[in-house]
């Protein structure tokens, strides 16, 4: 009850209404400013990005950026198709970080389980994502190989850099692994995630298997629960 009503009071103080008669509040332009509740309006209090009836609709907290605690804010979440309300971290093999460092590299294996069908290759693509600095997956992505196969003997070629492996006989396990680099990317000083997606394809065309991962680029020093993410443009949502 103490939380409703100083939501209660925050909306009133404000002169935020909830009646049908009051229409919702221009976007505002935020700028390369950080989602980390600083930053809060009277149409998003907690400056997470997501407005304060889209927050009361779904259930999320108006007073809190990150209502789940995870370290991502309620907004992040919910573009990256994950639940706002569940504490649990997001899958670790699904998340992969990046730091903003030159020197800063990463490799992401993938594994896919085939039966016989003669070749099979891989491939890597971004997903389309807004950003201030129009940076996605690919700004950072340094490339794909097939990296093995097992048992090695029912594949009769691996084609490391055409990420490929043919003559592929029986049950086999491959193995894929995308490259990242931060290397002289814009640094932005705050968290942003750039989602990602790679493909394991059969040779007539058919998809076997598609691996939807995100990659987070976090700066020096910070952790997901101590820094800033990168805030949106054109207001909450």
């Amino acid at each position: 009850m103490d939380r409703l009503f100083t939501l209660a009071s925050l909306l009133l103080a404000l002169g935020v209404g909830c009646g049908d008669d009051v229409g919702p509040p221009p976007p505002r332009d935020q700028g390369p400013g950080i989602l980390d509740g600083s930053g809060g309006t009277p149409d998003d209090l907690d400056g997470d990005g997501l407005c304060n009836t889209t927050e009361m609709a779904e259930g999320t907290d108006p007073l809190n950026p990150d209502s789940d605690g995870d370290g991502f804010p309620d907004r992040a979440e919910r573009t990256f198709g994950f639940d706002p309300l569940d504490g649990a971290f997001p899958e670790g093999e699904e998340v992969h970080l990046l730091r903003e460092t030159a020197t800063s590299t990463l490799q992401v294996a993938f594994e896919q389980i085939v039966s016989a069908g003669d070749e099979y290759g891989g491939a890597f693509d971004a997903v389309d994502v807004f950003d201030l600095a129009d940076q996605d997956a690919a700004t950072f992505y340094r490339g794909s190989v097939a990296t093995f196969a097992e048992p090695p003997e029912n594949v009769a070629e691996l084609d490391e850099t055409g990420q490929t492996f043919r003559g592929v006989v029986g049950r086999t396990l491959l193995g894929f692994e995308v490259r990242f680099a931060f290397e002289d990317a814009l640094p932005r000083g705050c968290i942003r995630g750039y989602p990602f997606v790679y493909t394991v394809k059969r040779a007539d065309g058919v998809r076997v298997a598609i691996f939807r991962d995100l990659l987070l680029v976090l700066p020096m020093g910070t952790t997901l629960e101590s820094g800033g993410w990168c805030a949106y443009d054109g207001g909450c949502i």
